[in-house]
This record gives C-alpha cells, structure tokens and sequence, in this order.
C-alpha cells in the first residue's frame, strides 16, 4: 500500500464541509461494506451511494483527493494477504466513550454498505457470516456504555476492534468464496 490510510479528523473536517449527517467511522464502514461485495468500486460510485445528497463533481479537489486515497487503501488493504487492513477509528486521544460509539457507527456504516450492495437474505450467508452480520448488529445497536474499569474496558474495546476488523476480512474472503449464492453474494459492480 502506497498511501496510509488518511487521518480520521481530516476525513472528518472534510466530510463536514460536504456536509454528510454521519462522521468518518460510518463513512469508512459504509465504503468497507462495498468493498467486501464488489470486485471493482470506483470513487463516484462509492461517493454516489455514500453521499446521495451531494454531487461529487462539486466536492474540492482536496476533498475529492482525500477520499480517493480512502478508497485506495481500503481497497488494497482488504485484497491483501498480509492482514493490513485497519478501521478508520478516532486514536487513543479520543476518550474510550467517543471511540467506542464510533466503533458502532463504523459497524452501522459497513451494514449498510453490504445491505445497499445486495446481501438481503443474512442467513444465506456462508459459513461464519450470519453470525459476524448478528454481531456487527449488536455493536451498532449499542446506546449505552457502563464503563467501570479503565484497563478492562480498554482492553475489551481493543477486542472488539480486533473481532470487527478480522470479521471484516473474513467476510470478504467467504463472500468471494461463495459466488453461486445469489441472495447473498451480490453483483460484482456497483453503478
């Protein structure tokens, strides 16, 4: 991978300026979702889905740049055999609260990534995946957050990231695996 994924604040001042109603951890799951169905994705496919309400021809340069190198290193990252592939996630700075509703909203973002791509029925799914799907559910669906033990919960935080990104390529991996499985294996190409 050439480029490194790009800084989560930055895609997030730029998703601002759009203005997109959801923040970068949706954004980058919603994009994560589409690469795990679709063999070829292009920027003003993904941008068109992702940000309907905005017109991808008038995002700035800067803006247009930023999220094509998002898409290029997701992209090369989830093809590649050395299990790079990383969330896009507030860093440790953030507080443990805003990182795990961000973890949520990444988990919502790749659901409807996959939902928008086609996967309709979850338990047509192969192998592992109806119960990846039924996690990531839970995740997203997360309101409240007791916290109690700051190294326990930082720990288990860590865990579920782990479980979510591992899940992440394992889903892509069994997908491309399964391609006579129609309700749930969707087109190669989004338009």
């Amino acid at each position: 991978m050439s480029q490194p994924l790009p800084d989560y604040d930055q895609v997030n001042d730029a998703l601002q300026g759009v203005p997109a109603e959801f923040n970068t951890a949706e954004f980058h799951g919603q994009l994560c979702g589409l690469l795990c169905t679709c063999d070829r994705l292009q920027l003003q496919d993904w941008l068109m889905v992702s940000l309907p309400e905005s017109d991808p021809s008038n995002l700035s340069p800067l803006t247009r740049e930023l999220f094509q190198v998002l898409l290029d290193h997701s992209q090369a990252a989830l093809g590649s055999e050395d299990f790079g592939f990383q969330l896009l996630l507030p860093d440790d700075e953030a507080g443990l609260a805003a990182r795990i509703e961000a973890l949520a909203n990444w988990c919502q973002g790749f659901l409807f990534g996959i939902s928008h791509a086609g996967v309709t029925d979850i338990q047509a799914l192969p192998g592992e995946l109806p119960e990846i799907v039924e996690d990531f559910l839970n995740i997203a669906r997360a309101e409240n957050f007791e916290l109690d033990n700051e190294d326990e919960d930082e720990a288990a935080y860590m865990e579920l990231v782990e479980y979510v990104r591992v899940g992440v390529q394992l889903f892509r991996e069994e997908l491309r695996a399964e391609p006579e499985n129609t309700s749930a294996s969707p087109d190669t190409q989004l338009h």
